[in-house]
């Protein structure tokens, strides 16, 4: 994933859904955005479970429509209960 921490929220192809099981007609609320190339349907499913070595955290994820995105980690429930360290081209989490 590209951790984006400009990004609001964190954003899966839609590919990415059926890889986990999640079906977006039913378990994900559809929302329209607008961004830099224009209107996108978004896909939101309100409670993946992200695991990172011993933690584990239910965060907020968007599924686009397409597949020709890279998978985005953004801040929304991730960032604000993870500590993050950006140092010399790694990334480390840790407890907040």
């Amino acid at each position: 994933m590209v951790v984006d921490t400009g990004a609001d929220y964190t954003i899966l192809p839609r590919s990415y859904a059926d890889y986990l099981a999640i079906d977006v007609a039913q378990d994900c609320i559809a929302h329209d955005t607008h961004g830099v190339g224009g209107v996108e349907t978004v896909y939101l499913y309100r409670g993946l479970l992200v695991k990172l070595g011993g933690f584990e955290r239910k965060i907020p994820v968007g599924f686009l429509e397409k597949d020709d995105v890279p998978p985005l980690l953004g801040r929304h429930e991730f960032f604000e209960t993870f500590r993050s360290l950006f140092e010399k081209h790694t990334v480390t989490f840790g407890e907040a």
